[in-house]
């Protein structure tokens, strides 16, 4: 009997049996490269989403395509850059001319804002980034596969808000002999223990007695005057000295996002509100009403030459949600200002109570118009929510306002003016007698205190829920 020669088919088991082993370890090997490798791509993913999302409600581009414009596309793709994948492709912001395949060592950078897959496809507050890099393979080639896509995705919020820094109160103006940057005069007291004061003019404390909270304090001028009482003046953080001058100047947080291009534009047919006397009808607009049923006057948003509230003793008025617009005289007004000398009770909604983010008002100076709450009113102000056209918004002058009276502010014990006050190019001036009152943020030429107010600087705390003077990105995806 003879046996079959079965040598050389062991033989071929064995290299098919070789050939398989080595295959699944090429693959092994190279999937812990490609997962190693898209760790990396990860990070630059992440880095990217968060910078986009930053520029977002930061940068100065509103001209391109997308919520934020080119400075979206640019601060995503210098980021990934930043962290070792420069962008092959040259991808065009908006465009769908961007291949994700190419030869090894391809990379493509893609941002879309509003994200174009995921839960939070379609939103405006959220930057998508997807990093895609050909990848060599190994022992894959064995199996004839010499190269694999590998794609990373990211997506960061972007809350709405101002990049305002650690500061609560900033002062534009340099000191010169008729504008200074901190003035306090009378008894105040002013408290930021939880956020800085950045003042680019002097420091002038020429008061009775003064006493300054902060949790930093730089004044690129000098310490001018510390008058016969100075008071003290102490800094949180341990800072000294405090204040330390001189520092460097600082620039304007808000010049890029408040201007005459993102302005709203007045009507050609302003309004007057006047509203005096308790139970009085005599308002002299539709926009300004007054409901008998509950005693409240309603004031509707709109352009107005003045709205002034006197002689309302136990009547409330509620200012509706939306943007108020104050014209100069070049809207043909007489009176130009939002005045309130008396001691009346004016709110409006407040959208972290309501639960809708459009909620909340923002008072918009222009021409020559200008502020005048001179009275002790029992203020409750609150700036539009995330949804709102400005979001923590409440006051905002033109940088290019001609009045000759700066803008004054008072309040009763417990008032909030809840949102950021912006006056560029005035000297805002808080009084008081024996009041305290709250504010979020304040941008201004120059500031006063008057009297004896205690004014309380709040910075984030004191904004709607969902807005934020630090607007600090996060992921979310």
């Amino acid at each position: 009997m003879l046996r079959k020669p079965e040598s050389g088919q062991a033989l071929v088991l064995t290299v098919a049996a070789l050939v398989a082993l080595l295959g699944a370890l090429g693959l092994a090997i190279d999937m812990g490269v490609l997962r190693y490798d898209k760790r990396l791509q990860q990070t630059a993913a992440d880095a990217a989403a968060i910078a986009g999302a930053t520029n977002l409600y930061n940068s100065s581009d509103t001209t391109s395509t997308g919520a934020g414009g080119a400075g979206v596309l640019a601060g995503a793709i210098a980021a990934a850059k930043a962290n070792g994948f420069p962008d092959t492709c040259k991808y065009t912001y908006g465009g769908s001319n961007c291949p994700t395949g190419g030869g090894v060592g391809y990379v493509t950078v893609k941002v879309n804002n509003p994200p174009a897959s995921g839960p939070h496809a379609g939103q405006d507050a959220y930057v998508e980034v997807l990093v895609s890099d050909v990848q060599p393979t190994y022992f894959m080639k064995i199996l004839g596969v010499s190269s694999a896509t590998v794609v990373a995705r990211a997506v960061a919020a972007a809350p709405p808000g101002y990049s305002l820094g650690d500061n609560c109160l900033t002062t534009l103006q340099p000191p010169t002999a008729s504008i200074e940057g901190v003035n306090l005069n009378g008894n105040p007291t002013l408290n930021a223990p939880t956020c800085g004061i950045a003042d680019n003019g002097n420091f002038n404390t020429k008061g009775n007695a003064l006493n300054v909270v902060a949790d930093t304090f730089g004044a690129a001028g000098t310490w001018v005057s510390k008058g016969t009482q100075p008071g003290d003046v102490q800094c949180t953080s341990g800072q000294t000295p405090c204040p330390i001058y001189p520092t460097a100047g600082f620039n304007d947080p808000l010049a890029s996002k408040l201007n005459a291009t993102t302005a709203p534009t007045p009507s050609s047919s302003p309004q007057t509100c006047s509203i005096s006397g308790s139970g009085s009808t005599n308002t002299g607009s539709t926009y300004c009403t007054y409901n008998s049923t509950d005693s409240t006057y309603y004031i509707s948003p709109g352009t107005y030459c003045s709205i002034t509230i006197t002689g309302v003793a136990t009547d409330k008025v509620v200012f509706n949600s939306g943007v108020y617009i104050f014209e100069g005289t070049s809207g043909g007004c007489s009176s130009q200002s939002l005045n309130i000398p008396g001691n009346a009770t004016i709110s409006s909604p407040n959208p972290t109570a309501t639960g809708n983010p459009a909620d909340g008002v923002t008072f918009y100076f222009t021409g020559s118009s200008t502020l005048n709450i001179t009275g002790n009113p029992t203020a409750q102000l609150y700036a539009p929510g995330p949804s709102g056209t400005y979001p923590g918004i409440l006051m905002w002058q033109d940088a290019s306002d001609t009045n000759t009276n700066g803008p004054q502010l008072g309040g009763n014990n417990g008032s909030n003016y809840a949102g950021i006050l912006y006056f560029p190019n005035d000297q805002l001036t808080f009084f008081g007698n024996a009041t305290s009152f709250d504010v979020a943020d304040v941008v201004v030429g120059s500031i006063a205190l008057s009297g004896d107010p205690t004014v309380n600087l709040e910075g984030s705390a004191d904004l709607p829920a969902g807005v934020s003077s630090s607007a600090v990105p996060k992921l979310v995806e």
